[in-house]
């Protein structure tokens, strides 16, 4: 039995399947398994799948069914004692698995650990997300809709995961309610490290993909609501009905929000992808849109181009990619 099981689910993941993959064969950590869900790829998943050859590799196959009903089939194969998460187009730092394996270790009143990770496109590796830390920072920010784990880089404890049930199966954001309900029985941390990179690239989310996300996380905050009062949970049907009656003013207020984090996502991916102006000028936009919201993100990564930031690793950060990082970019 391995100590971790790596659990990867793809749906089309060409061309960045091959380096996420090898970030996760290439770790210093290697007792672990790496269980791979084909989730009905129609691109050349399938193919380069079928050439992996490394023993710990498990690939399940399986017509297209969503994120959550490939992650739930996937765990059914988990056999070791944590569970790590993978997304198919994101690098992992060499040490990552390490790093966490040892922190779940050393913590065991932890059910879910994550860390910090970095934005990743053709320019080099962006500023890190500054997730919080303590499980009462990062619970407090799930529940207020804010990120405080970034799914694409957890650790858990399988028998923790598997008891509370796994994933719902919610469109996009399935994630967000099972870190949740890991928060309510465990303790949840992040470690203040970047040990992972996330791709960024234009198209990746588009309005639609927002608002259903939102949607899923904003009911996810509401079902935790209702379990801390003690009061029966609605479906996913009656919740949308509830939010079909706000008012008008209401509506508006939710979609200049949703366009304005549209906007800060694909500048993100500007600003990475060698589109630089592009990417300041949709930046701003999205800024007078809704400046609470995107100002906190501008001083960061002013702060990571001007100021000497002791916990976070420039070094580290630009090692899985040969990159340097984009503070440093012309």
């Amino acid at each position: 039995m391995p100590r971790v099981s790596v659990l990867m689910t793809v749906f089309n993941g060409m061309p960045y399947l091959p380096a996420s993959v090898e970030s996760v064969l290439n770790q210093s950590f290697d007792d672990f398994e790496f269980i791979i869900v084909n989730d009905g790829s129609t691109d050349g998943t399938a193919d380069y799948l079928a050439s992996l050859a490394d023993p710990r590799i498990h690939v399940i196959y399986q017509e297209n069914g969503g994120t959550a009903v490939a992650a739930n089939h996937g765990l059914t194969c988990c056999t070791g004692q944590y569970t790590a998460r993978m997304d198919s187009d994101d690098v992992s730092l060499p040490h990552r698995l390490a790093t966490q394996v040892a922190y779940l270790d050393a913590h065991p009143e932890v059910g879910l650990v994550g860390a910090q990770m970095a934005p990743l496109g053709q320019a080099g590796v962006g500023a890190s997300l500054n997730l919080p830390t303590t499980h009462d920072e990062v619970f407090a920010a799930m529940m207020d809709g804010r990120h405080g784990l970034a799914h694409a880089c957890i650790l858990m404890r399988t028998d923790l995961l598997k008891q509370i049930g796994g994933y719902w199966k919610v469109p996009l954001q399935d994630a967000w309610d099972m870190m949740i309900r890991m928060g309510e029985v465990s303790k949840l941390a992040n470690i203040d490290e970047v040990l992972h990179h996330y791709r960024v690239h234009i198209g990746s989310l588009n309005g639609k993909g927002m608002r259903r996300m939102r949607f899923s996380i904003d009911y996810a905050r509401h079902l935790a609501t209702l379990r801390q009062q003690g009061l029966p949970l609605i479906t996913h049907e009656e919740y949308a009905q509830q939010r079909a009656a706000i008012g008008w003013m209401a509506k508006m207020r939710e979609s200049i929000d949703l366009h304005s984090r549209c906007q800060y996502r694909v500048a993100i991916a500007e600003l990475y992808g060698n589109r630089r102006v592009r990417g300041y000028l949709r930046m701003a936009w999205a800024a007078a849109l809704a400046p609470r919201l995107t100002t906190a993100r501008i001083v960061r990564m002013i702060e990571e181009r001007f100021v000497k930031i002791p916990h976070r690793n420039k070094s580290k950060r630009s090692a899985s990619t040969g990159n340097p990082p984009i503070a440093r970019s012309a």
